[in-house]
């Protein structure tokens, strides 16, 4: 690649008109009193929860697209959750998880009646996401389960190689389970 050579005091004539115009704006501006009124600040809980899905949903397709070997597409629901431990240790007041009817892991089954009904439904009604409330440990939750859909065949593959599970025929496009999001109703 061939570079264009300038002179130095051209250079250094374009420096110094880049200092002058960014001097220009740096001039202390007095603070002016807003006469509108702070406007009330509305808290939609399934937005919130959707938009937490589409950042989580994104990051999890990146991760099947560029994963391909299947000892790394395993460690998903390991990653996901991990994560969430990670957004919980920094404060975050949300909370998700993947849950399966049929979980590799006995510990990402359901744990609330929320999470089995939402499990259910999104697989009763592909396309589907599903939407409730639950008190946990005295506090008042949004839940949205999202459904979880093998979108390769490393993901069914590794689904249906478990001995303990009685579902063992996932295929690409199959529902698997959820990510379960909760979002606090009270802060």
């Amino acid at each position: 690649m061939n570079k264009i050579k300038m002179p130095a005091d051209i250079v250094s004539f374009m420096l110094a008109g880049l200092v002058v115009l960014a001097g220009a704006g740096c001039e202390r501006q007095p603070v002016r009193q807003s006469t509108l009124p702070e406007p009330a600040v509305t808290f939609k809980p399934q937005e919130m929860a959707d938009a937490l899905h589409a950042v989580i949903a994104a990051d999890q397709k990146t991760y099947a697209q560029q994963g391909g070997d299947e000892n790394l597409m395993a460690l998903h629901a390991q990653r996901l959750l991990q994560a969430s431990e990670s957004v919980q240790q920094q404060g975050a007041e949300f909370h998700y998880v993947l849950r399966s009817l049929w979980p590799i892991n006995p510990k990402n089954g359901p744990e609330t009646e929320t999470e089995k009904t939402g499990l259910q439904y999104v697989l009763d009604h592909p396309g589907t996401n599903y939407y409730g409330g639950e008190s946990l440990g005295g506090r008042r939750y949004f839940t949205a389960v999202y459904a979880e859909v093998a979108t390769v065949n490393a993901c069914a593959d590794c689904h249906n190689r478990n001995p303990v599970k009685s579902k063992k025929d996932f295929k690409v496009g199959d529902v698997m389970g959820g990510l379960v999001v909760r979002v606090p109703l009270e802060f």
